[in-house]
């Protein structure tokens, strides 16, 4: 038998954040060209940084005193919005604009946390 249990949220905001991961992932992606990426690269990018965004967000929800990090929140709540995402159907330069600004978004809220924790980032 295994000790398989499942983590709670409180858990899962306890994790450490990988910043060098994180902040090479999103380094990658603004140096990258409309012109020269494949939609494969796009989407994939997009799934990369919608996962982060999401641990990011996770980890700055305490943050309710700084209002800044409540609208970078809340702008990325919108951003992350299924209606807000890039489908097989989009055009892959509406694709290719969602994942940058996705970038941007985890350029941000990776900034916030590390200012939270007092962390160098990379």
């Amino acid at each position: 038998m295994t000790d398989e249990r499942v983590m709670s949220e409180a858990e899962a905001a306890g994790l450490p954040i990988d910043v060098e991961t994180i902040s090479a992932a999103v380094d990658l992606v603004l140096r990258m060209s409309l012109s020269t990426s494949k939609r494969v690269d796009i989407d994939t990018r997009v799934g990369q940084l919608t996962g982060f965004l999401n641990l990011l967000k996770g980890q700055c929800l305490g943050e309710d005193e700084d209002q800044d990090v409540l609208r970078l929140l809340g702008m990325v709540d919108r951003h992350l919005a299924l209606s807000s995402r890039p489908t097989g159907r989009s055009q892959a330069h509406e694709a290719f604009n969602y994942m940058h600004d996705a970038a941007v978004f985890a350029r941000a809220l990776l900034s916030a946390y590390t200012k939270m924790n007092g962390i160098t980032a990379p």
